[in-house]
């Protein structure tokens, strides 16, 4: 195991493979997108497992650093911890740098905040996805709390669809007990991304007693054929559907801690943490939970 530096002449074969696969293959990043000229004046650090390259990541001189990938066969091994402790070694110690900064893809800031970065305030589209800024003096020992689930006490308003992607992303990143979505309708475009749909089932895949149910006002045989409800055909009863003709808002509860209100068209507000509003906004629901029942055209498509 070992991560290699090196200039883009040197790397630029391997990190064009790993970044075609991931980037563009796997997370669909438009080709014109990826490359720019900034990769020949970059410092490249491409990681190894023997003969085997499994990531890449890129440093510019003035202390920001992206394009990070490590290829999915060879995730959840600490690939990218090793990369981006090669990167702040290098950093500290040959540039002698103050601060590290990237724009970072939010599904990926619960790694970087665990490895000491600090988040600011807002999601931005890059790409079509959800994506922070992140900062950290290098060798520094924590991050602050923005953006972390059960740590952040900020109401944040959400204005457009990709930062309401990423703040579900997040909500569900934080592993609440359970996820309720009471949602008016399910034709708003936020259920229909596939980085909601994809958070949605990674929540639901990460262990044995996570419970995301949807409530909805009505159904019919259109409803059989929305994404999420194809998702609960592969998740099972973990993932299921009730209704209660009293539904006329959209709201996400991340119990006990987290929510998300839609508002507007085209704008919401959501809270990592904020244990009160959760518990009332739980309190007016609470009928509905109650008397709801479940969607006899879902169960009709699944069983």
């Amino acid at each position: 195991m070992e991560i290699r530096i090196s200039d883009w002449k040197q790397a630029r074969d391997v990190s064009r493979k790993i970044r075609e696969e991931v980037f563009i293959r796997e997370q669909r990043v438009p080709e014109a997108l990826e490359w720019d000229d900034l990769d020949a004046k970059a410092t490249h650090f491409l990681a190894y497992d023997g003969r085997t390259p499994v990531g890449c990541a890129r440093l510019m001189p003035d202390g920001h650093f992206g394009r990070m990938a490590v290829v999915s066969s060879r995730r959840h091994e600490h690939w990218g911890s090793r990369l981006l402790h090669s990167i702040e070694r290098y950093a500290q110690h040959e540039l002698h740098l103050r601060e590290l900064r990237a724009s970072a893809q939010v599904k990926a800031l619960p790694f970087y905040q665990r490895n000491g970065f600090s988040a600011e305030p807002g999601i931005f589209d890059d790409a079509g996805i959800a994506h922070v800024e992140i900062y950290r003096a290098p060798g520094a020992p924590y991050g602050n709390s923005v953006l972390m689930p059960t740590e952040d006490f900020t109401a944040y308003r959400l204005d457009s669809l990709v930062a309401m992607a990423g703040w579900v992303e997040l909500m569900l990143a934080g592993r609440p007990r359970s996820v309720t979505l009471i949602c008016d309708s399910l034709d708003h475009p936020l259920w229909w991304r596939r980085d909601v749909l994809e958070a949605v089932s990674r929540y639901v895949r990460s262990a044995r007693h996570r419970e995301f149910k949807v409530y909805l006002p009505f159904e019919n045989s259109s409803v059989v054929r929305h994404p999420l409800v194809r998702l609960q055909s592969r998740l099972g009863k973990r993932l299921s559907f009730f209704i209660h003709s009293g539904i006329s808002s959209t709201v996400m509860l991340s119990h006990d801690w987290g929510y998300l209100r839609l508002a507007e068209p085209g704008s919401a507000l959501g809270s990592m943490n904020d244990r009160a509003t959760v518990q009332r906004l739980s309190d007016d629901y609470s009928e509905i939970f109650r008397t709801a029942r479940p969607s006899r055209e879902v169960r009709r498509v699944t069983i």
